[in-house]
């Protein structure tokens, strides 16, 4: 990817993006996410407790809340999933569904799930459909797949069961009964993810 291209794609974002130090190769694709106002695209799933979602489905039932995390061995997503949970139902009391959504295998999520008492929707979505269709998801450098390992001892393609290192940038969305993205949050530095205080005032009445 040529400097102009990283430069603008910071510039649209309104980030200062350093793609090397959050482990984006700019080489492949470079997500920019879903905008507000796109129809959200249709997906099909089956959560932690084999129920089967169909987005079309659960829009009837009340606004969406669709994030996505990178995985068990990511401590910030442990943080968002805790924070989430620990205020479930401030966001089910308005009525909203969440889901999350990672490319790790449903084992591996289940990890984080009863580390934390996960009660919502946890998704694993290896396929990457989900992702590329919402537009998140990433390859991994070498050289960030090569610090996890060295820190953590974990390798992002065994967690994930793929040849290729993909994370998705941690978004989340949230989608309203028309099937519409009302919010957006989108930022390139996973330390940087929408706070459940955020997602309650955006969601629709």
């Amino acid at each position: 990817m040529s400097i102009l291209l990283v430069f603008s794609l910071s510039v649209v974002k309104g980030q200062d993006v350093n793609f090397k130090k959050f482990g984006i190769d700019t080489t492949k694709h470079v997500p920019v996410g879903l905008k507000v106002g796109d129809k959200a695209p249709a997906f099909s799933a089956v959560d932690q407790y084999g129920n089967h979602l169909k987005l079309d489905k659960l829009i009837k039932k009340g606004p969406v809340v669709l994030f996505f995390y990178r995985g068990y061995w990511c401590p910030r997503c442990n943080l968002q999933l805790q924070k989430f949970q620990d205020s479930l139902k401030y966001l089910t009391n308005k009525g909203a569904i969440v889901i999350a959504v990672s490319p790790q295998t449903l084992d591996n999520s289940e990890k984080i799930i009863h580390k934390h008492d996960v009660s919502f929707h946890v998704v694993s979505d290896t396929t990457d459909k989900i992702m590329k269709d919402y537009d998140v998801l990433f390859n991994v450098t070498q050289a960030y797949q090569d610090m996890v390992w060295k820190a953590i001892k974990t390798d992002i393609r065994k967690v994930n069961e793929q040849e290729a290192a993909q994370l998705p940038v941690p978004a989340t969305f949230i989608i309203n009964k028309k099937g519409k993205i009302v919010y957006k949050q989108f930022n390139y530095d996973y330390y940087k993810r929408a706070t459940v205080k955020e997602v309650l005032e955006h969601l629709p009445h």
